[in-house]
């Protein structure tokens, strides 16, 4: 596999310049504007930046839950130096964060046992709040002699992580009827990557799939999806308007799955996301996934669940899992937004990285018994 980053002015010819340098089959990772060329930026054409791969194994290798563990790590290849140092300061920062936290550990109150629970919740960066309000429920509900049984604490706390790790099945498919799914959320944090690899584990299976895009805002967000739906021969349909989209759906009635993608939209952009609602409203689909990503901080991850929660979501897929620096901050959202969790993202290879969220794999990431 391939990844390469294509930067010009001209989307037509770095589309191109993708196909003839990685093949037919590229596929476009990601993409995004930057600022405008020419003096003070006023009469350039848009810096454009696309990140393509080429030489993907779609579906027929993919393995599936079984081979869970047996895939090569994410890697961060091709990672431009500012980004390293970025990721580095970042990586220091969190460093000093857990050291304070486990020496703030010295307060909490319990036997030595109970203590270092909280130092592996604190290390695996679930919240200082979170952390104490678990191992006060610890204390609370088990007996002295149990808080000093490393097993038995071991045990209790993994129920209780594993419970507030609310699952659904990914996609709910009804047999005879076609289910219509619309992916929600804010720009960049890998909608379109997430239904490519859906569309081919889903087609895959078997299923009869089809694809919606209502992404015409942002650059290559089409072509790049197109590619993949192509890849799997499953048909797609670009519909920039509300009305295109139903008769898309019209169309595509007798498949058994219609994956909708829409445009990513800023939480705090009030105009589109009433012209997301819109877009929904004309597509009413079955399950309505929000999309939100682990590399973003977790106040800002409820506010996007708060500011969304007008468009009806009713699931929640979370990406960019490889690229947390501890998993800890899952059980922080997942603690504040009522949402179910439906697929965890491990990387941009598809189809291979993502999971149907499963709280038993997420309880022992974040307790540090299982890595990614």
């Amino acid at each position: 596999m391939q990844i390469r980053r294509y930067v010009g002015t001209d989307e037509a010819e770095l589309l191109r310049r993708i196909r003839s340098e990685l093949g037919p089959d590229a596929v476009i990772l990601h993409s995004a504007y930057g600022r405008r060329s020419g003096w003070l930026g006023l009469f350039g054409r848009p810096r454009i930046e696309i990140v393509a791969g080429g030489g993907f194994k779609i579906v027929r290798d993919f393995a599936g839950p079984a081979a869970r563990g047996q895939s090569p790590p994410a890697g961060r290849g091709g990672a431009a130096p500012d980004a390293l140092r970025r990721e580095i300061a970042e990586i220091r920062r969190l460093i000093s964060e857990t050291q304070a936290r486990v020496e703030r550990a010295r307060g909490v109150d319990g036997p030595p046992e109970l203590v270092e629970e909280y130092a592996t919740l604190a290390a695996s960066r679930v919240s200082e709040d979170l952390a104490r309000k678990m191992v006060a429920r610890l204390r609370a509900a088990l007996p002295p002699g149990e808080l000093r049984d490393r097993a038995r604490l071991r045990a209790s706390i993994r129920d209780l992580v594993k419970g507030m790790i609310r699952c659904t099945e990914g996609i709910a498919l009804r047999p005879g009827r076609c289910v219509r799914v619309a992916f929600i959320g804010p720009t960049g944090v890998g909608k379109t990557t997430t239904i490519a690899k859906l569309i081919s584990i889903y087609a895959h299976r078997g299923r009869e799939v089809a694809v919606i895009t209502n992404d015409t805002y942002r650059i290559a967000a089409a072509e790049q999806i197109r590619r993949v739906a192509q890849l799997v021969g499953v048909p797609i349909r670009v519909c920039p308007r509300p009305a295109d989209v139903e008769r898309a759906l019209e169309e595509f009635a007798g498949r058994d799955l219609v994956l909708l993608d829409t445009a990513g939209r800023s939480q705090r952009n009030a105009r589109r996301l009433e012209e997301l609602r819109e877009v929904l409203a004309a597509a009413r689909p079955d399950e309505t996934h929000l999309v939100v990503s682990m590399t973003t901080q977790p106040e800002t991850v409820v506010e996007v669940a708060e500011r969304f929660a007008p468009c009806g979501y009713d699931r929640l897929v979370i990406t960019k899992l490889d690229e947390a620096i501890k998993v800890g901050v899952v059980l922080d959202v997942l603690s504040r937004v009522q949402a179910e969790l439906s697929f965890v993202t491990t990387g941009q290879e598809i189809p291979r990285d993502i999971e149907v969220a499963d709280s038993e794999r997420l309880a022992s990431l974040i307790l540090g018994e299982e890595s990614l």
